[in-house]
């Protein structure tokens, strides 16, 4: 059963939104050290490890007979996403990524009506229309790549890891709501770990951390993993069962705004297009939750 959200839910959500919102800061730094498809095995690798006791705790809890959707979220929640942004972002700059990431509950919206028997209302619908009209706007303000030149299929790569991101919030809305959030997260790395560490040899992500700058940038790949993975991870199937995976998967409305606060306090300048798609983005988050 799927309630409405109260308060503690939405300070979750915007400690989220803070969370992933500065997590693209942190992969167009580490791709700048790393190749993406390093930068990605690390990321998983690294979240492995950390997942490891958390997994010893829970282990007793964990239906390991559901590994099928566990492998859907290890792949479709973070593996290919994070190799998909860490492409794109050599071409578009963090805030664009963000922003695109709002189309995560279009997507679990329209997949979860067509496979998973989610019910829309109409308020959920223009909820959402209006979200991505607000997202449009701040995209076509913000719409240049890192060196001013065109981006678009850059930016296909971010929409197609958000379709990822869809399919993974219905997956654990549908077959995996019962478990505790820490084990479906833990449980879906400790099956699938030992191929991210083939992938991290495989690729030469472990031989480049010992290159200049590679410390660092390991140090970058361990924030999105600690704390971007794990940590968001935990807190965000939390959330999907406390209230639902349309309300879970509305954090990337508020991805853009978080962008927008870190972009200031980088010293970027915020113009007036940016708080007016901010304000639609707030209006259909609002509406897509009545």
């Amino acid at each position: 059963m799927t309630r409405k959200p109260v308060l503690l839910d939405w300070i979750a959500l915007i400690a989220l939104a803070l969370v992933w919102g500065a997590s693209f800061i942190f992969i167009k730094r580490s791709v700048k050290v790393f190749e993406p498809a390093q930068m990605a095995m690390w990321r998983m690798v690294l979240a492995m490890l950390v997942y490891m006791p958390i997994a010893a705790a829970y282990w007793s809890k964990i239906d390991w007979k559901r590994w099928r959707p566990l492998v859907v979220v290890a792949f479709c929640g973070s593996a290919i996403p994070n190799y998909f942004f860490a492409i794109a972002q050599q071409h578009v700059n963090s805030s664009l990524a963000g922003v695109l990431n709002s189309l995560t509950p279009l997507f679990t919206l329209v997949l979860g009506v067509a496979f998973f028997q989610m019910k829309a209302t109409w308020y959920k619908a223009l909820g959402v229309s209006l979200g991505l009209v607000g997202a449009a706007v701040l995209i076509l303000h913000n719409g240049s790549g890192v060196n001013g030149e065109s981006s678009f299929w850059f930016a296909a790569l971010c929409v197609l890891a958000t379709v990822c991101y869809a399919v993974n919030a219905n997956v654990v809305g549908r077959y995996l709501r019962d478990l505790p959030p820490a084990a479906i997260a833990s449980a879906a790395f400790m099956i699938t770990g030992w191929l991210f560490v083939i992938g991290l040899f495989a690729t030469g992500g472990w031989g480049r951390i010992w290159e200049p700058g590679g410390m660092l940038g390991l140090g970058y790949v361990f924030y999105l993993a600690a704390i971007g993975t794990v940590a968001g991870s935990i807190g965000y199937f939390w959330l999907m069962q406390r209230t639902s995976p349309l309300f879970a998967t509305s954090v990337t409305y508020l991805l853009p705004i978080s962008a927008i606060l870190i972009g200031i306090f980088d010293g970027e300048q915020v113009q007036l297009w940016d708080y007016l798609g901010t304000g639609i983005i707030l209006t259909g988050l609002y509406l897509a939750q009545k």
